[in-house]
């Protein structure tokens, strides 16, 4: 059914596009006329448009001549001077249009997409940041979403995190959406809202900030087709490094030894393991070797676009194929393959009326070996499970020694112990014991395929109505939009035995554990199935005017949306009303008021709806008549917001009643049965509770400025974000003889900071430019209230309110116990601290008594570090030399703080044991600055908790991509308009002190972090 509507959804638009194109008549006459400026001078250079086909230059004369089709009007741009549109007609021939000098930021190529608008760029009073998606690619050919953003955006970094304040919300096409399925390609701009004024419209959802992404659309008499097409080839920056079977054993022997246990392994095993020697019984296998891994992957990426139109219709098509290689290299071969295609289109119905309809459709393939494992964790088709185990955390838990990975059938003395084996390569029976029943080898060539397919659809519709014979400038928008998420799995049902060799006599037999079953039956999990629909409205009612000095940009909004998924008792459902009125007076003041009524389903009756207001000023100074105008600021606009946003978004839906349940039932008098005398208790799910709305209160002030005959731009903001009346389990709060938890609305915290971007761009020469960007944001954050413990005098430093939401709370470390610490029955001696987790030895961490109570306990915590980074920023280059451009962007940080706490560095008993274990205090290592304690045979009380032992600083510099590109111009009436050459390279270069420990990758899909290269080319015809 899906491949249906897919196939007729493909010829649909295929239809339109053709229809488009050759929709137009090949008759018609010569349009001529001339160009001049504002002192009445030709003027050269200017880009007259009319129809799908019309498109001259003047000349130096300003003189034009144009052919006219269909058009009723022609188009006239110039740089630094406004669009200007002209009705045409046949018996009226030698225009004379005169162009006059654009205000700076308030061209039509200023106008900034907004939420359900768009203004001029100099009328914007919020901080919003704008990202040229062609003005991107032109630089850098990376096509993920997050390349347009990271670095090239102040204030934003790790793709979505604006002013520090969490995961901004995506936006495509004016509905929240996820960027899963969309590339730089189908892209025109995005927009960056990172004020209260700016996004307030999307109501919750703007809560943290709102990335918007517009889609490119066809265009009146710009023609285009363009293919793109990038090979690349990518190798791992690190892989864990685990310990061979001989090393192993001798740590394991130790940390028994530690703990005064008797070791596992004899010196004789250990070498012969060491030595290879009888490998059936001395295994040592390397989970990360080239057997299973390969040494690099590659990718290839096509893309696809055509687009163009006439005054009745456009269109816009693009089409995408990816093939992703997976790093297995055993077994079905791993891999992702997607397609997307995407058709917009524009059709102007009547003079007063136009309509869009546009269509996505995703197609998502990956395949593998089955080496999950999956945990049901409700019923068999609830959709509710997880991946408890894949390749990569077999690979970081498997001993290297727990089995024999293949066995070689000409070891076998007794032919008859492996009969009807289901061989590898005709030669090898899989290895295993009793404990061990499965071998990753037989996951990856036995146990048969996973397919897991997501397919994504969106159709989006809507209408324009001119409203102007009402009132001038008055018009309206409508637009429905739907969404489909689909996720299928498919398995083979196949499963394989595996054998453990044996000693009989001085001959080697096996002894089959499960059975081989072959199957080529493949069969849909329900239970990792998943789906998505959205609905989505809005309309809105915009109005726009100048009576002489004074401007009006005014939207009213209606919008609401209506996500359905699986096992939801609730549909996530958003309904806001909105206004945003913009005025300016005399191109120099601008006042803008934006607020929304949100509605949620959240809340008790009477509570359902609640208002957010915002405000802002602009004031562009450099309009003003004392201004210096002495060529050195050519735009200087000051500009604050101040707001208070509202939100729904915690999860439950009843917080405000009481509900219950069942529970056990109580006997009396030991009756049983269907006579007994009982109770049954009755359990609180939920104490009703007082629920308000969440508020964000923002305040955001700075300025934009173009100076040096606009060659250097500057944008500045210092602001100030205090979240509160956070939905809160009060579990701190609510006394423990209630034997419930109530919510309310209690914590807060506070953001502030400054953000800048500096862009500088110069020729230095008529060959040599040069274009260089720097972006940062300072910023800090407070727990300004908290639902927290009561401490008593000794546990005053574990206090987070008033501190950093960043900051880490700990033990203070003082290196590693050491012999002179402890008396000869093993003791501490006087003086020091008594330890209350548990007996300590040498090579155990020593910490310090932080209230000087005499004892180390968790009132010894105090702040160690910070998790959230002070300082974050970005410096691009772009270097212009004839035909070449290169490219190279850094980014870096300072200030955050890591634990070194996973597996791979604490390690104890049967874990398996990174290479850090050789560097532990022991026998052969008695520093008591050691960079790891002593091995522990359990885990280890002690030395396994958070403190200043574990903690390493992430400062990086880190340069994720550089490019070098060669471009060529199509010649007049030749096949193309332009070719781009490109190579880059990713990740090629990371500064970081600690770089080896943050490269690892750890837990489910942990594939290595990579770096790579690539070629590729870029059309257009």
């Amino acid at each position: 059914m899906i491949n249906k509507l897919y196939k007729k959804l493909l010829f649909f638009f295929t239809f339109f596009v053709i229809l488009s194109i050759n929709a137009q008549e090949e008759n018609g006459y010569m349009l001529k006329g001339k160009i001049t400026d504002e002192f009445n001078k030709p003027m050269a250079g200017a880009l007259i448009t009319a129809g799908i086909d019309g498109k001259v230059f003047s000349d130096k004369d300003g003189n034009f001549e144009i052919l006219i089709k269909e058009a009723t009007a022609i188009t006239v741009t110039k740089e630094d001077y406004d669009v200007t549109k002209h009705a045409i007609y046949e018996d009226k021939n030698n225009l004379s249009i005169q162009l006059l000098p654009a205000k700076l930021f308030f061209q039509g190529a200023d106008k900034i997409n907004l939420p359900f608008g768009k203004l001029e760029k100099g009328r914007i009073v919020g901080s919003v940041s704008n990202i040229d998606i062609s003005e991107h690619l032109r630089k850098d050919q990376r096509i993920g979403v997050a390349s347009a953003i990271t670095g090239k955006v102040g204030g934003v970094f790790n793709n979505s995190n604006v002013l520090g304040l969490g995961s901004a919300v995506y936006v495509v096409d004016g509905i929240p959406r996820p960027i899963d399925f969309i590339n730089l390609t189908e892209i025109e701009d995005i927009t960056v809202l990172k004020d209260a004024v700016s996004r307030v419209l999307y109501g919750s959802a703007a809560d943290k900030g709102v990335i918007l992404i517009t889609t490119k659309r066809g265009k009146i008499g710009q023609k285009n087709l363009s293919v793109r097409a990038e090979y690349g080839v990518q190798t791992a920056v690190a892989k864990p490094k685990y310990l061979n079977a001989a090393d192993y054993m001798e740590v394991y022997n130790q940390a028994n030894l530690n703990d005064g246990k008797a070791i596992k392994y004899t010196d004789t095993q250990i070498s012969d393991t060491r030595n290879g020697t009888n490998p059936l019984f001395n295994p040592d296998v390397d989970y990360y070797s080239s057997t299973f891994l390969k040494n690099n992957t590659n990718y290839l990426d096509v893309n696809l676009e055509a687009s163009g139109g006439n005054e009745k219709t456009q269109y816009m098509l693009t089409a995408g194929l990816s093939n992703n290689e997976g790093w297995l290299n055993l077994g079905e071969k791993e891999g992702t393959n997607r397609f997307n295609i995407r058709a917009n289109s524009n059709y102007q119905l009547s003079s007063r009326l136009k309509m869009n309809l546009d269509a996505v459709s995703v197609f998502n393939i990956y395949n593998s070996p089955d080496v999950f494992d999956i945990n049901n964790l409700g019923s068999s088709e609830d959709n509710n499970y997880e991946i408890s185990s894949d390749f990569w955390t077999k690979a970081q838990t498997n001993l290297p020694n727990s089995y024999p990975l293949l066995i070689p059938i000409s070891s076998i003395a007794d032919p008859s112990s492996y009969e009807g084996a289901n061989l590898i390569d005709g030669k090898y029976l899989l290895g295993g014991t009793n404990q061990f029943t499965r071998n990753i080898y037989g996951d990856l060539t036995r146990r048969g395929n996973k397919t897991v397919t997501d397919r994504y659809f969106q159709i989006n519709s809507g209408l324009d109505w001119d409203l102007s014979f009402i009132t001038k400038g008055l018009s309206a928008r409508t637009n429905f939009t739907f969404d489909f998420f689909n996720t299928s799995v498919e398995n083979q049902n196949k499963s394989y035995a595996v054998y453990q060799p044996i000693m009989v006599g001085n001959d080697i037999s096996v002894v089959k554990i499960g059975a081989d079953v072959p199957s080529n039956e493949k069969s849909v999990i329900a239970d990792e199935a998943y789906f998505s629909r959205t609905f989505g409205f809005y309309s809105t009612l915009n109005y726009k005017r100048n009576f002489g000095a004074h401007s009006f940009d005014i939207t009213a909004l209606s919008y609401s949306s209506k996500r359905v998924v699986p096992n939801s008792f609730q549909s996530l459902k958003n309904l806001n009303y909105g206004l945003r009125a913009n005025y300016m007076l005399n191109d120099k003041y601008v006042i803008d008021f934006s607020g929304a009524v949100i509605g949620s389903n959240k809340m008790a009756e009477g509570n359902r709806f609640a208002f957010a207001p915002t405000a802002g000023l602009g004031w562009i100074i450099s309009n003003e008549d004392f201004f210096n105008k002495t060529g050195k600021t050519d735009f200087l606009k000051l500009r604050g917001t101040v707001g208070l946003l509202k939100n729904d978004n915690w999860d439950d839906y009843f917080l405000y009643e009481t509900s219950f349940s069942r529970g056990n039932f109580f006997n009396y008098s030991n009756t049983t049965g269907n006579s007994a005398i009982r109770n049954q208790e009755l359990n609180y799910n939920n104490v009703g509770a007082d629920i308000a709305w969440q508020k964000r209160l923002e305040m955001n002030f700075g300025f934009e400025g173009l100076f040096f005959n606009k060659s250097l731009y500057a944008d500045a903001s210092v602001f100030y974000s205090k979240s509160y009346d956070l939905i809160t389990i009060l579990n701190n709060s609510t006394p423990d003889l209630l034997g419930y938890t109530i919510s309310g609305n209690n914590n807060s915290y506070i953001d502030s900071g400054l953000e800048y971007t500096i862009k500088y761009k110069k020729a230095l020469s008529r060959d040599l430019k040069i274009e260089v960007g720097y972006n940062t944001i300072f910023s800090t954050s407070q727990v300004h209230k908290l639902d927290e413990p009561i401490y008593g005098p000794n546990g005053q430093t574990r206090v987070r309110t008033g501190n950093s939401s960043g900051a880490m709370f700990g033990l203070t470390a003082n290196g590693l116990y050491g012999t002179s610490d402890f008396n000869t029955d093993g003791s501490l001696v006087a003086g020091m601290p008594a330890v209350s987790y548990g007996n300590v030895q040498p090579g155990d961490i020593k910490y310090v008594d932080i209230n000087n109570d005499g004892v180390i306990n968790d009132d010894d915590q105090s702040i160690i570090g910070n998790s959230r980074p002070d300082v974050q920023y970005s410096l691009d280059l772009n270097v212009s030399y004839k035909n070449f451009d290169f490219y190279v962007l850094g980014l870096g940080q300072s200030g955050q703080d890591k634990y070194r706490n996973n597996s791979y560095y604490w390690t104890y008993g049967e874990l398996k044991y990174s290479e850090t274990a050789l560097q532990a205090y022991g026998p052969n290592n008695m520093d008591v600055n050691a960079s790891m304690p002593r091995l522990s045979s359990v885990r280890n009380n002690n030395n396994y908790r958070n403190s200043t032992y574990w903690i390493y600083k992430n400062n990086f510099f880190t340069i994720p991509t550089m490019q070098l590109s060669y471009n060529i111009a199509g010649k007049e009436k030749g096949m193309f308009n332009s070719v781009k050459l490109f190579i880059k390279g990713n990740n090629l270069i990371n500064i970081n002190k600690n770089k080896d420990i943050e490269n690892l990758r750890f837990g489910i899909g942990s594939s290595p972090i990579t770096k790579g290269m690539s070629i590729g080319v870029l059309t257009s015809f």
